[in-house]
C-alpha cells in the first residue's frame, strides 16, 4: 500500500463525529479520545479534549508518519524522535492505527 491509497482510505473511512482513541505502539490505548470534525483533500480536523482549539492535521503530517509507520510499529523508531518532525504525531498515529493501515 502506498501513501496515495492510505490518504484515500483516510478520506473515505473517517467521518465527522467519529471517535478515535489515542494509541501508541509501546503503551497501546491511552484512554484519551478525540473526535473527527472534518476531512478534506488537504487535512483532517480533530477536536481533542485537552486542546483549546480544533487541531488541523495536514496531509503532509500523515505522509510523514506513514513513511515511518513500519519502523515505528517494529520499535525501530521511537515516538519522541518522530515528534521532532511533526507536532501532531498523536493524531496521525492514532488515526493510522484506527484504520489498521
Amino acid at each position: 500500500m502506498d501513501f496515495s491509497q492510505v490518504w484515500l482510505a483516510i478520506q473515505s473511512e473517517l467521518t465527522p463525529g467519529a471517535s478515535v482513541m489515542n494509541w501508541t505502539v509501546t503503551n497501546g490505548y491511552l484512554g484519551d479520545t478525540f473526535r473527527i470534525v472534518a476531512v478534506s483533500s488537504l487535512h483532517v480536523d480533530v477536536d481533542a479534549p485537552n486542546a483549546e482549539t480544533i487541531q488541523r492535521v495536514a496531509k503532509s503530517d500523515f505522509e510523514f508518519m506513514f513513511s515511518h509507520w513500519k519502523d515505528y510499529c517494529a520499535g525501530k523508531v521511537k515516538r519522541k524522535d518522530l515528534v521532532k518532525s511533526t507536532r501532531v504525531s498523536k493524531y496521525t498515529m492514532s488515526i493510522l492505527h484506527h484504520l489498521e493501515i
